[in-house]
């Protein structure tokens, strides 16, 4: 009898405790720059729920904890989730720093006997990212925005190769009124790989369509450069060296005739342009910027053409020799689309969508 009680004890504490989903987070603020930690900083949890079937009731959102940090640039954060996802976030930049400049999500593995999700020690590593010196940059977006095509096929008017200004941010003749080409896009002939399926389980014929994209002149290119998706300011500065004067862009099939491409919303590049050096070797001139959100092709709806025209947006600093490209929102280009938008709404969401 007594042993039907300690085991009834037991499961009841147990079971009880199972349906506790309690995850814990201990954030660490640090300079991004120096790595000091940073007190008095207001850090948000945000523990993940799904509601199932009860979410047409008009359940709210994810349980949210807050707590400001130590001395020691700490702070410990914890709520309930059913789903082992929790993440957290910076919520309110000291002065001197960007806001929402960091964060990211976490996943719990397994929970212990008590409900509780592990690991329960996860240690968050926020780095605040510091203002140094913000400067006006020539900022401009190439190409039709808010959607994948464009209105004409601009290769055919220039033999299958275009070449672009950065400096004036025009096309080169016939296109544009542009001087110096400093990138050239090349359209490539398409590739037949036969009968296939696509990627919507239609069997046709299967293609790779691609563009060259090729920095004009010695010393010069672009360069990748690993980003975080939740960073305010995404690149600070160019990279002395690691310039490579091609990239290739593409979407078709890939391994396996699986359907693919080479654009990724999340990609960056720092690029250096017009490289000069003297009878030393030395570099004398040289302009560098950078690109958010990768190199696209820009297929025509009618007729279908699959390498029309080309978007991408660019920061560049035109000081001779300068590498930072830490922007301060004032642009110096007059004209910040290419070709020019007459749509209010995609001017509204110029200022959001170029953000660094």
């Amino acid at each position: 009898m007594r042993l039907n009680v300690m085991v009834c004890i037991v499961g009841f504490i147990v079971s009880g405790c199972a349906f506790s989903d309690t995850a814990k987070i201990e954030a660490l603020v640090l300079d991004e720059i120096t790595g000091e930690p940073l007190h008095d900083v207001e850090v948000i949890g945000s523990f993940s729920v799904n509601h199932g079937w009860r979410a047409w009731k008009g359940y709210s959102g994810p349980n949210v904890s807050s707590n400001r940090t130590d001395k020691s640039g700490r702070c410990r954060l914890s709520n309930e989730t059913n789903r082992g996802e929790a993440g957290c976030y910076v919520r309110n930049a000291p002065d001197g720093y960007y806001d929402n400049s960091c964060g990211g999500g976490y996943t719990f593995k397994h929970k212990d006997i008590f409900g509780v999700w592990q690991p329960d020690n996860l240690v968050v590593t926020l780095r605040v990212q510091r203002i140094v010196h913000p400067i006006p940059l020539f900022v401009k977006k190439v190409g039709q925005y808010g959607h994948d095509e464009s209105s004409e096929d601009l290769f055919t008017k220039s033999e299958g190769v275009l070449h672009f200004d950065l400096m004036k941010g025009e096309w080169l003749p016939p296109i544009g009124k542009g001087e110096v080409a400093d990138v050239e896009f090349k359209r490539l002939p398409r590739e037949d790989f036969g009968e296939d399926f696509n990627g919507a389980g239609v069997k046709g014929r299967s293609y790779k369509d691609s563009m060259l994209v090729r920095f004009i002149g010695a010393d010069n290119g672009l360069v990748e450069v690993a980003t975080s998706a939740s960073s305010k300011l995404k690149i600070r500065s160019a990279p002395l060296e690691g310039y490579t004067s091609e990239y290739l862009c593409w979407n078709g099939p890939g391994k396996a005739l699986k359907w693919g491409e080479s654009y990724d919303k999340n990609r960056c590049f720092c690029f250096r342009i017009r490289t000069q050096r003297d009878e030393e070797g030395k570099v004398v001139e040289a302009y560098y910027g950078k690109i958010y959100g990768d190199i696209r092709l820009l297929a025509t709806v009618s007729p279908h053409v699959p390498v029309a025209s080309v978007r991408f947006t660019y920061y560049l600093n035109p000081k001779n020799l300068d590498r930072n490209l830490e922007w301060n929102k004032q642009n110096l280009c007059d004209d910040p689309f290419y070709p020019r938008s007459k749509d209010w709404r995609a001017c509204e969401s110029f200022g959001r969508d170029m953000a660094p």
